[in-house]
């Protein structure tokens, strides 16, 4: 039987420092795929989604649906762990 790597990480202490960045790859996953290639997921730390996008044009009409599109990424994972989503220009 096959059990869920969130249990096993929790269940153990000696996983423990695994915890954040495994829930940090699984934001960044539901991030990507919410995106639909609208922008590019860096990282996760602290609340905060970093995004990369191509133009300040992008960033600007992204970031008036940031809340929203952090309500979704929220859902996809089942918690409330995504507090903001900042963008970057590259």
């Amino acid at each position: 039987m096959m059990e869920k790597i969130d249990r096993i990480i929790n269940g153990r202490s000696k996983f423990k420092r695994y915890k954040q960045p495994l829930k940090a790859a699984r934001i960044c996953q539901a991030a990507r795929e919410v995106s639909k290639g609208d922008f590019e997921v860096i990282s996760f730390k602290g609340g905060i989604l970093t995004c990369a996008v191509s133009s300040s044009g992008e960033a600007a009409s992204l970031f008036q649906d940031s809340e929203k599109t952090a309500e979704k990424i929220n859902q996809k994972i089942g918690e409330r762990a995504v507090e903001r989503i900042r963008f970057k220009i590259q």
